[in-house]
């Protein structure tokens, strides 16, 4: 098995979810979106999480990260928490969760293909273009997006260094 610990500086999850909801929140119903506990925007608008453990074990990573994004709008009836995800991701496809409230219930929203990492020496990095909605993912964007709609990518690095 292979372990990072406390990799904050060591990767990154980018993720911006998915575009028209972005166009959506912050240009047609006029809401916001606000990231905390070390998630950041990009100048492109895709939110990034840094990485807080990796762990690898019979060519499966587990990668959890930190922070969180909400989007709101229409005073509080367009509420979304995505907040500390999580990708396991294989050689059959990935899978991404997060905590979808704040009582701490987790959400499996998206599965992605079978992309394989490629590495160098210093990083192994994921571009994962095949993301798609997950059926216990459907009611955290308000039903609006069916089981199966594409969502944005996702991007991943972890650094390899000690």
């Amino acid at each position: 098995m292979t372990e990072l610990h406390d990799a904050v500086n060591r990767g990154l999850l980018t993720w911006a979810v998915r575009d028209s909801l972005l166009r959506y929140v912050t240009v047609i119903a006029r809401g916001s979106y606000t990231v905390e506990g070390g998630a950041a925007v990009t100048t492109d608008g895709a939110i990034t999480f840094p990485l807080r453990r990796a762990a690898q074990k019979e060519g499966q990573w587990r990668l959890s990260f930190a922070g969180s994004v909400r989007f709101e709008a229409h005073h509080g009836f367009l509420d979304v928490l995505i907040a500390d995800p999580e990708l396991v991701a294989g050689p059959e496809g990935g899978v991404l969760s997060a905590r979808t409230d704040v009582d701490g219930t987790t959400t499996l929203i998206a599965a992605t293909g079978t992309e394989e990492p490629e590495h160098n020496d210093v990083d192994l990095t994921w571009t994962m273009n095949d993301v798609h909605l997950l059926e216990s993912g459907v009611e955290l964007f308000g039903g609006v997006y069916p089981a199966g709609t594409d969502m944005a990518p996702l991007k991943v690095r972890v650094s390899l260094d000690s």
